[in-house]
């Protein structure tokens, strides 16, 4: 039985993947569009959400990150309203997934154990197709000021890379044998 080679191509893919995963925090989720981004961009300084800091120049493009720090306030001060808090508790949560789950991903293909690899996976993808239902059904994205950002696209497309390669990785380790 040869020993498996700890860095080979689809070994590297799901790492490479993983890297894009952590940058896609950072890119647009939701970019803005049309009047609302022309007002944006000629009130860069004006603050859109004071509480967490977002003027209107951040709010030009919404990053993952950012949503997530509008949804951490909102969370916490919701002012009674229940829908408020409920809605912004699943989205922080679903982005906790989505990191977590990168980084689990991570960790478990560095370690060889494939099947946690896809387990996480599995919950990166489901975590990114719930936060993108819910972001379009409540018509925040597409509508008169926003439309989807690449980050919007980004997890279903490396979740389905990491699968392809993780399966790839398992189907060479029981040629192997």
């Amino acid at each position: 039985m040869e020993k498996e080679n700890n860095f080979n191509i689809f070994k590297i893919i799901i790492i490479i993947a993983c890297i894009i995963s952590f940058v896609g925090l950072l890119l647009p989720y939701e970019k803005s569009i049309g009047e609302y981004k022309k007002y944006l961009q000629d009130n860069p300084t004006e603050m859109n959400v004071s509480e967490v800091n977002l003027t209107n120049k951040d709010a030009e493009n919404i990053s993952i990150i950012e949503n997530f720090k509008i949804y951490s306030y909102a969370m916490n001060h919701s002012d009674g309203s229940t829908w408020l808090a409920g809605e912004s508790t699943i989205n922080f949560v679903l982005i906790i997934v989505l990191i977590a789950s990168t980084i689990l991903i991570l960790l478990f293909t560095l370690l060889n154990k494939r099947v946690l690899s896809i387990i996480f996976n599995i919950l990166l993808f489901l975590s990114s197709i719930l936060m993108n239902f819910d972001i379009v059904s409540r018509k925040v994205i597409p509508s008169s000021k926003y439309t989807y950002g690449i980050s919007y696209y980004l997890y279903p497309i490396i979740s389905i890379v990491i699968l392809i390669a993780t399966i790839i990785l398992i189907i060479k380790n029981k040629q192997k044998k």
